[in-house]
């Protein structure tokens, strides 16, 4: 664990400033480095390790106001994963603004712990600390595999901006590219993370640990990827944007989290992280993932709404989700399934586009003894070009409504778990084998791109009730 330096003590090692005048400018010269105030460094480059980790830079009093404008502070050190230390550090102060400069070669670029009202902007704190892979390209190696379910862990793999157990913190334009982790937030609230570039990382773009009502939004956070290769595929719970342990009511909208082991990840699995609830994520594009676009696992009442998830393994992978939106997404390409959730309940999948891939959506359970699959919503989406639209395997009590099938093998696959679905208004157009598989189901008051109903009746598997039959004509096709 790291340890937290006292900074009122009389050690040695930490030299105390006093605020920097207008005309004058402070030139720091080793680790522990108290400031307080307007504070200007000189423009250079410094190289100062931090083997102690006190931080190279500490800040001793609320209101400071940290100009690094034109500086370079590097702790010397070449290997990433040995660095230790941190470039700006704050402990229980309000306010502390830390802007402009280069920070590289610590665990942590900048790292503030409690207090309200913290302002980072324009910083570049790429390089921090990150670990050695294992895994080469020919060979996957289980220990790459990150840790998701501890924050003491996260702290230890470093990035280049922590906060933790702050308020109202702002985040902006700053760079934390090149090492494991961009931005992390630890135990913070009403954090504004806005228009930073946390690419090309081995672990997390941006990652919250019991982190709510935070505002992520505009950010580049793609190509973070581990454990990726051709002969191999495990992305090792790498992510664009990870949420965990009851990190609720946050707004991610409108960032670049392409081509990630994961684009955005929520996990919420009992007996190690508890649920993220009430999250709305909008607009973000996750597509191009290794694995899932967006995976949201074990939480309640979070909203996918108009994000773009194309070309990934899955758009959506909401395991074991309850209570949540997926509505007006765009999903093109998938290498296996557009949207896909196990033992999950009461979701609603609204005027979704699925296009591409092997399944549309597939909604299912795979563990007699876990939760049931029951209670959707499914209205109003756009499926095509797929081997199979809609699939019910498993799962009851869902109505399936205003939703058009076209260019499919098979429309609307259902078992004798789904013989209750209330299946109408639906439009089945090009259907390659059937409109609709099922043992037994009632499908009456749907459009149908047949000349007669009996044309229809040929092309469906199961004893399926059609009347009342419909053209498609009459829907507007």
């Amino acid at each position: 664990m790291l340890t937290r330096p006292l900074l009122l003590c009389a050690s040695a090692a930490l030299l105390a400033f006093p605020a920097a005048r207008r005309d004058s400018c402070l030139r720091p010269a080793r680790a522990g480095t108290q400031v307080q105030g307007d504070v200007t460094v000189c423009p250079g480059r410094y190289r100062i390790a931090d083997p102690r980790e006190l931080g190279v830079l500490v800040v001793a009093g609320s209101g400071t106001r940290l100009n690094l404008t034109g500086v370079t502070l590097e702790s010397g050190d070449s290997v990433p994963s040995r660095f230790v230390g941190a470039g700006v550090v704050s402990y229980g102060l309000d306010n502390v603004e830390i802007y402009g400069g280069t920070i590289r070669g610590y665990r942590h670029g900048v790292r503030i712990e409690g207090g309200r009202g913290h302002r980072i902007a324009r910083a570049d704190v790429s390089g921090s600390r990150s670990q050695a892979l294992r895994s080469t390209p020919d060979r996957y190696d289980e220990a790459d595999w990150l840790d998701i379910f501890h924050a003491d862990t996260a702290e230890l793999y470093g990035g280049g901006v922590l906060l933790k157990q702050t308020n109202g913190a702002t985040v902006v334009g700053v760079s934390a590219r090149h090492a494991q982790n961009g931005i992390g937030l630890i135990g913070a609230r009403n954090t504004y993370v806005a228009d930073n570039d946390v690419s090309e990382n081995s672990g997390w773009g941006i990652h919250l640990w019991a982190s709510s009502q935070n505002v992520v939004v505009r950010n580049k956070a793609h190509h973070n990827v581990r454990c990726e290769s051709p002969a191999y595929r495990r992305g090792c719970d790498s992510a664009g944007i990870l949420l965990r342990e009851q990190s609720d009511s946050n707004l991610v909208a409108d960032n670049d989290i392409t081509w990630s082991g994961d684009g955005f990840f929520l996990s919420g699995q009992p007996e190690y992280v508890r649920p993220s609830q009430g999250n709305m994520v909008l607009r973000n594009d996750g597509s191009s993932a290794y694995h899932n676009a967006f995976e949201s696992t074990f939480s309640h009442g979070n909203v996918f709404l108009e994000n773009r998830a194309d070309s990934s393994d899955y758009g959506f992978w909401l395991g074991y989700s309850t209570g949540n939106t997926v509505q007006g997404n765009i999903i093109l390409g998938s290498r296996s399934v557009g949207i896909a959730i196990e033992h999950g309940a009461t979701n609603r999948l609204l005027s979704n586009l699925v296009m591409g891939g092997k399944t549309g959506i597939l909604l299912f359970i795979r563990d007699s003894n876990g939760p049931a699959s029951r209670d959707y919503v499914v209205d109003g989406n756009t499926i095509g070009g797929v081997t199979r639209g809609l699939v019910l395997r498993r799962t009851a009590h869902v109505r399936v409504r205003g939703n058009t099938f076209d260019g499919v093998d098979e429309g609307l696959v259902v078992d004798s778990t789904g013989r209750d679905a209330q299946v109408t208004v639906n439009v089945f157009l090009r259907a390659q084998q059937y409109f609709i598989v099922a043992p037994e189901l009632t499908a009456g008051s749907n459009y149908w791109a047949t000349a007669t109903e009996a044309e229809a009746a040929a092309r469906v598997k199961g004893a399926v009730v059609l009347q009342p039959w419909f053209p498609a004509s009459a829907a507007g096709y």
